[in-house]
């Protein structure tokens, strides 16, 4: 049923189906999390470092690296499903992660640099209407036609960007990369534009249910545990404010609700609401975006076919 098939002159409505197959499958979602977490902890770790910014700073590139690694990783192992191959292990796809983020971070350059080009081309261009007498003569068509161009042109980046990710896990080079996510943005603009805010659409639906059982299995966990552990979360009726509160420093919730004194045990309950307010929140964030990149994986395969399928 989510085996990929070959596109007849278009992309094909059944990947959206494709892409919920991400909800069944472990790996990707396991080399996210390792990846972020550990980015998370480094920086955590290090913006207790002595020296103020550039712990920060180390830290923040370390959480953007962990975010990187994780999205590259998941995303190799998002292609292979996507052209029916055998699923790379998790050491192997974090590796693939590591060794793919220098062409991720150079063809984000590239294309970044690509944008300032034309940018500067207007700018100068927009220098050339100060001139007296002919000035104002050449702002009349060009500006519309700036609007214009740059309308395109931003159309053409939202499929660029987006495409990068599954050009790089499909192994490319920094150049091939960039050549087939410019055609395939160039020859199917309308099509791929339309599938991508479709999954944006069921990656969001996906999320908001997820959102819906976790919040329905949360609450059920605070009512089998408040009733027989007040020390937890203090008067029952104050449970709301304690939870608005569980990430304060000193234990106390906002509202003016004092709820325990500030003991390691009560630093311990708070870490433990804490962490599954946390673990919800990463599932919420975590399991729509494997369905959305499955998803991009399966466009990028068959808009692949249609434009350069020797390259499949």
């Amino acid at each position: 049923m989510f085996g990929h098939t070959p596109s007849q002159g278009d992309l094909s409505f059944s990947l959206l189906l494709r892409a919920l197959r991400g909800l069944t499958l472990w790996q990707p979602i396991l080399v996210y999390a390792i990846a972020a977490v550990i980015g998370i902890g480094l920086f955590e770790w290090l913006s207790f470092w002595p020296g103020g910014w550039p712990g920060d700073a180390l830290g923040t590139f370390l959480l953007l690296l962990g975010f990187g690694v994780g999205y590259l990783g998941a995303g190799g192992i998002l292609l292979h499903e996507a052209r029916g191959d055998a699923l790379p292990g998790i050491g192997q796809s974090l590796r693939f992660g590591l060794r793919m983020l220098p062409r991720l971070v150079a063809l984000l350059i590239i294309e970044g640099l690509l944008l300032l080009g034309l940018f500067v081309v207007e700018l100068v261009i927009f220098l050339l209407c100060n001139i007296p007498g002919i000035g104002p003569i050449l702002f009349v068509p060009f500006f519309p036609l700036a609007m214009l161009v740059n309308a395109v042109v931003f159309l053409l980046a939202v499929i660029v960007f987006n495409l990068s990710g599954p050009a790089l896990w499909h192994g490319e080079s920094v150049g091939r990369s960039l050549r087939h996510t410019i055609n395939i943005a160039r020859s199917k603009p309308g099509s791929v534009l339309l599938m991508m805010l479709l999954l944006v659409g069921l990656a969001a639906g996906v999320g908001g249910i997820f959102a819906l059982i976790l919040y329905t299995g949360f609450s059920m966990t605070l009512a089998a545990a408040a009733p027989v552990m007040p020390q937890a979360f203090g008067d029952f009726g104050t449970i709301f404010w304690h939870l608005l509160g569980a990430m304060s420093a000193n234990g106390q919730a906002d509202g003016a609700f004092a709820i325990m004194p500030d003991t390691l045990a009560n630093t311990l309950y708070n870490g433990g609401i804490s962490s599954a307010a946390a673990l919800a929140g990463a599932l919420i964030f975590i399991i729509p975006n494997v369905v959305f990149l499955l998803g991009m994986a399966h466009i990028y395969i068959e808009a692949l076919e249609l434009i350069a399928p020797e390259d499949v």
